[in-house]
């Protein structure tokens, strides 16, 4: 019988050491890239099983981050409220003077010199706000 357990000697064994420790990083490397692999497995099966809760988070992170990127809470602020005016303030057109409507914000008024909005009225060449207009004119 002959034994054939010949391992390279001292040399062999030195060798070995060196190629251990040149490449022992690369060992610990993919050994962590496995772990990670078999981390993502356990959490991908989870998510096979709960896929209504995940749904139900990844759904309501939509919406969370919808309400901060496009500031739905005041524009719905802002909505709700401009109707409640609009509801509020019933415009009664049947009142509404009888004039030249300029639409200009340059102008002021003839009589109160108040810079002039989307209400202006023109008569004899002046120009009006409604105040001053129904004042003057409209009580005569």
């Amino acid at each position: 019988m002959s034994d054939n357990n010949d391992s390279g000697g001292i040399f062999g064994a030195i060798i070995s050491v060196f190629i251990l420790i040149a490449i022992w990083p690369y060992l610990f490397a993919l050994l962590g890239i496995y772990i990670a692999y078999m981390v993502v497995l356990a959490i991908l099966a989870w998510i096979a099983e709960n896929w209504v809760l995940v749904a139900s988070w990844v759904c309501g992170a939509i919406g969370v981050y919808c309400l901060f990127r496009y500031k739905l809470i005041s524009k719905a602020y802002r909505y709700l409220f401009s109707k409640r005016e609009l509801a509020v303030k019933q415009v009664d057109f049947a009142n509404i003077p009888v004039g030249e409507w300029t639409p200009s914000t340059n102008l002021y008024c003839y009589w109160c010199t108040k810079k002039l909005g989307i209400k202006a009225w023109k008569k004899n060449e002046k120009y009006f706000c409604r105040n001053c207009y129904e004042n003057k004119f409209d009580s005569k």
